[in-house]
């Protein structure tokens, strides 16, 4: 097992709905790797960002990973109306480079979270325990790879993601392999705790989401922008939002579209996919950190 570079974590490709919708799906997370939504014809303000991705300067992933060894970031979140998102890519193609593999731009991942049947991780995110878990593995679609990730924080709020190779068409399971080191990973608590130790054993998936990726840099700054996100859990899915879902990654929390967003009214969220997206299909897992955010870009 080797620690990754963050370039890496973001994007794994070469490493080894208009509106939000909640339908009732036949077949899903159980169902495996092939359940996803059957694309037509691009839509129009979809075609015109890949029209300005395909004008903007590329940059290779190689490139990118030696770029990422250089920083030390602050990371930010924000949903960003795709018009809006059109025009600071726009107004900022001079600066950015976008990733391109393969002529491409836009990447699928499709990533699936385990946790107990009792949802254990996602009460000790809510509840904000200093130490807690997150277990998934991360299909890149695009490259036919897939990756099973532990990311974990510790007492002093350090974030630590570490990640194995894992089998492409089996992204639902944890193999003898991934059962091992996500149990090395979460054998790592310190401190008195009366709370139980979880296993691999204890885990099962609960939680798919499906999204595209586009990546941006200039110097040292990077965005992660993230499109039709869709969540499922095999009896329901939901898609949405609408709005793009930028993170920017920059030495100091300031960035060129910090600076833009926060210019155009655009404010900085604190969201996770794996708790938004289980919030809004369980209805009885309490949500009250993402409340907000649930009613404003979900529903």
């Amino acid at each position: 097992m080797r620690t990754l570079t963050e370039s890496e974590h973001e994007t794994g490709i070469g490493v080894t709905p208009e509106t939000p919708t909640d339908t009732v799906l036949e077949t899903g997370i159980n169902a495996g790797v092939d359940t996803g939504i059957q694309t037509g014809a691009v839509p129009a303000d979809l075609a015109a960002i890949d029209a300005q991705l395909a004008g903007m300067e590329p940059i290779s992933l190689d490139e990118l990973n030696a770029q990422a060894r250089l920083m030390t970031r602050v990371d930010r979140k924000y949903f960003v109306p795709r018009e809006l998102f059109l025009q600071l890519l726009t107004a900022t193609e001079d600066d950015f480079k976008v990733l391109e593999i393969a002529g491409k731009h836009r990447f699928e991942y499709r990533t699936v979270y385990f946790d107990t049947p009792e949802f254990r991780f996602f009460r000790d995110h809510v509840q904000g325990r200093r130490q807690r878990f997150k277990v998934r593995t991360r299909t890149y679609v695009d490259s036919g790879t897939s990756h099973l990730e532990v990311k974990s924080k510790g007492y002093r709020g350090q974030t630590v993601k570490q990640r194995i190779a894992h089998p492409f068409d089996r992204p639902l399971e944890l193999t003898g392999s991934g059962q091992n080191f996500v149990d090395s990973v979460l054998d790592t608590r310190t401190g008195a705790s009366a709370r139980p130790r979880y296993t691999a054993a204890d885990l099962t998936p609960v939680l798919e989401t499906v999204y595209d990726r586009v990546t941006l840099t200039h110097d040292h700054q990077r965005l992660t922008c993230d499109l039709d996100i869709e969540a499922r859990n095999g009896r329901r899915s939901h898609g949405g939002p609408r709005d793009v879902l930028v993170e920017t990654k920059s030495a100091g929390g300031v960035s060129i579209w910090d600076d833009l967003l926060q210019q155009a009214g655009i404010r900085e969220h604190k969201v996770s996919k794996y708790c938004v997206g289980a919030s809004l299909l369980n209805p009885e897992l309490p949500a009250n950190p993402w409340n907000r955010t649930i009613r404003r870009y979900f529903r």
